[in-house]
């Protein structure tokens, strides 16, 4: 047996054997699963984004910008169990000693700038950069090259220098023996951003070229396509011999990964080697996100790639770092070497909602639905943010509602890995719900009142429905002088347990100073602007407030940016079915969320509890909420982690409300009417 045959043979015994543990292991990571390994990520900058293209930073002097880099060896894994030698470009400044990866390092420089690249070689024969699209590239030191001056086999070093003089996505690579050497990994993206009188600065947007090209600078995406034959790779390996016209790729790259493994983080511990990754990440487009994003797409390999989007379309605005008239394409064909530049929005057109606009059809009920291998994307509803059901066991990997459209190459043996489908040259497109992932109260608890009507159903929308709360009431056994200064309730229960507060009873307002959590309380008569009276056995004891919490489950670990909206309002009467408008003293409400990290559980266990933090403004807290409906949204400070539970309380999220009729005088009692609770997050 030849040995590319028996290379082919070994490649496709170690598909069939691994693929599935793999794809399974990928996909439970791709979701936020509890699965963590440990990996290689000092090649990227501190405080990488997880989803996006990463700029390796250099080092700025003046204008001037400097990259050290330096060839070197390693192994790429891919999704079917294999590793494929490699050679590629490492960032020399990292503190990772020159740690392998591919592709090489993303450069991103800024129009104008001089831009130095010093290459230091370990490679057995010499190699070079070619900076394709870059004018009067100068180098120093090295050796004379066919296309470049080249460092040395061994060791050898060659800097490399140029002006950015126009802005651009561009492809550097080696010039040296390029069908082997690109072949074997020495390759990367160079990007070069506009200056300031090119593109004004304006809050939260970026310009590829000019001010026409603006895209939100949050949602910026390379995809670097390549190919791996690995019979060619083996044969650098153990120093074979190897014909060029019999390439095969097998393998089908994109950011140096293969479908599934496309989609995990930046920097995953999955491919230590291979830190970029490549999920396209967008939300609708609206009046608060009217921004698009921006795919920079660059063909490393030697094959053109016909690649396109599922059920979107893209605008291009440029190729090989020269603008276009912009064009609307369903996929388009990148030729070997080529650049092309793209805007993507998703509008959501018909903005399907179970409530308001449903589909016009039924679903198909989810016991005829059957998933290959049980796991899937679909989040067992069809509309966008919701969640619905999936069949017993059916592992979901999706978070919260989103929607996946596959993007890939549809030359088909290239969706592939080592033939197997699907795989290889394959993406993923996200679309968030707008805001981001939100989430509806799942429970709802009365640590101090008492339900006057609705469930926790009432605050998932904004509605004509509500979730009512009383102030919690009991009765004096026995009657009351007005002297009196201790006094016994026949029940504490739905009372603070702690801290100083104000009860009713009758038209005069008492604290209790003492006795909290007993049914035999320390008071402090006449307060507020009343007068200490008799009251007779059986009197209503009212609290003048209450203290709600809604809880929300299932959110995944890592889920940041999270953001609190609350809607409601607060009523007169404690009786009947509308509301009565409050007249003066309008009730203070305070929005407050469990901080985890205090004392779980048991910390967000009373209205009083040390764990429940007041949401920071805007808008200031408290806040006067009387009878007409006010609505308020807080971006919650610091690590989502801390108001995540973890253990028992895994995914949740607890907010409280609390509202109190305490300003003089003779303040009655009210009850509060909770309209919409919501939370907006990023999910992992």
């Amino acid at each position: 047996m030849s040995e590319q045959a028996e290379m082919v043979r070994r490649g496709r015994k170690a598909t069939m054997a691994r693929r599935t543990r793999q794809l399974v292991l990928a996909l439970a990571l791709a979701a936020g699963s509890a699965v963590f390994i440990p990996g290689h990520a000092d090649a990227l900058p501190q405080g990488f984004a997880k989803i996006g293209m990463v700029c390796t930073p250099g080092s700025v002097a003046g204008t001037t910008h400097t990259f050290n880099l330096v060839a070197n060896t390693g192994y790429a894994d891919t999704p079917d169990g294999n590793s494929i030698f490699m050679w590629s470009y490492a960032n020399h400044d990292a503190p990772d000693n020159d740690h392998f990866q591919t592709p090489g390092p993303v450069l991103c420089v800024t129009e104008g700038e001089t831009v130095v690249v010093n290459l230091t070689n370990t490679l057995p024969e010499p190699a070079s950069i070619v900076f394709a699209g870059q004018a009067g590239v100068t180098a120093t030191g090295g050796s004379a090259g066919l296309l470049a001056a080249e460092a040395p086999a061994s060791g050898g070093t060659v800097s490399y220098s140029f002006t950015a003089d126009h802005p651009g996505t561009y492809l550097y690579q080696s010039g040296s023996d390029p069908a082997k050497q690109v072949e074997m990994g020495l390759y990367g993206a160079l990007v070069v951003r506009p200056n300031a009188t090119t593109c004004p600065a304006v809050a939260g947007t970026n310009c590829a070229y000019g001010a026409s090209t603006r895209y939100d600078s949050g949602r910026e995406y390379l995809l670097l396509f390549s190919e791996i034959d690995p019979v060619l790779h083996h044969a650098v390996e153990t120093g074979g011999t190897y014909d060029l016209n019999a390439r095969r790729p097998r393998y089908f790259t994109v950011n140096g990964r293969e479908f599934p493994d496309t989609i995990q983080d930046n920097g995953t511990g999955l491919q230590p080697n291979q830190p970029y990754g490549s999920l396209v990440r967008l939300q609708p487009n609206t009046a608060a996100n009217p921004q698009p994003a921006l795919i920079r797409m660059v063909n490393a390999g030697l094959l053109n790639h016909p690649f396109h989007p599922h059920g979107n379309h893209t605008t291009e605005i440029a190729q090989d770092g020269r603008v276009v008239p912009p064009t609307e394409h369903f996929g388009e064909t990148i030729g070997s070497g080529q650049t092309l530049d793209y805007l993507i929005r998703w509008d959501d057109v018909d903005q399907w909602n179970p409530a308001s606009n449903p589909l016009p059809v039924a679903q198909p009920n989810y016991r005829n639905l059957t998933f290959k291998d049980g796991n899937t994307f679909y989040s067992g509803s069809p509309y966008l943010g919701y969640k619905g059901t999936l069949p017993t066991g059916t592992v979901s990997q999706n978070t919260c509602g989103e929607w996946y459209f596959p993007w890939h190459s549809h030359a088909l043996n290239e969706f592939a890995n080592f033939d197997e489908g699907f795989g290889g040259m394959a993406t993923l497109l996200r679309v968030d719900p707008a805001g981001g992932c939100f989430g509806a109260p799942t429970a709802t608890a009365i640590v101090g009142g008492t339900l006057k009507s609705g469930a926790v159903a009432a605050l998932t929308a904004d509605d004509a429905s509500y979730y009512q709360v009383n102030p919690k009431t009991t009765t004096r056994p026995t009657a009351t002088t007005a002297g009196q200064t201790t006094i016994t309730v026949a029940s504490a229960a739905g009372f603070p347990a702690s801290g100083s507060y104000y009860i009713r009873i009758q038209n005069e307002v008492l604290q209790v100073t003492g006795g909290q959590g007993t049914t035999t309380w320390a008071v402090a008569r006449g307060q507020l602007g009343t007068s200490a009276a008799a009251h007779p056995s059986g009197a209503t004891v009212t609290a003048l407030a209450n203290d709600w919490y809604a809880t929300f489950s299932g959110l995944p670990a890592g889920a940041a940016n999270l953001k609190v909206t609350y809607k409601g309002k607060n009523c007169q009467n404690t009786t009947g079915t509308t509301c009565v408008a409050l007249t003066g003293i309008v009730p203070q409400q305070t929005v407050q969320i469990c901080d985890w990290t205090t004392a779980g559980a048991a910390g967000c266990s009373s209205g009083t509890s040390a764990g429940w933090v007041t949401l920071p403004p805007p808008p200031s807290q408290p806040q006067a909420v009387g009878s007409t409906e006010v609505s308020s949204t807080w971006t919650l400070p610091g690590p989502g982690s801390a108001y995540i539970g973890t253990g028992t309380h895994k995914g949740e999220v607890r907010v409280l409300v609390h509202t109190q009729r305490w300003t003089a005088p003779s303040p009655t009692a009210f009850s509060t009417w909770g309209n919409l609770m919501k939370i907006v997050y990023d999910a992992p």
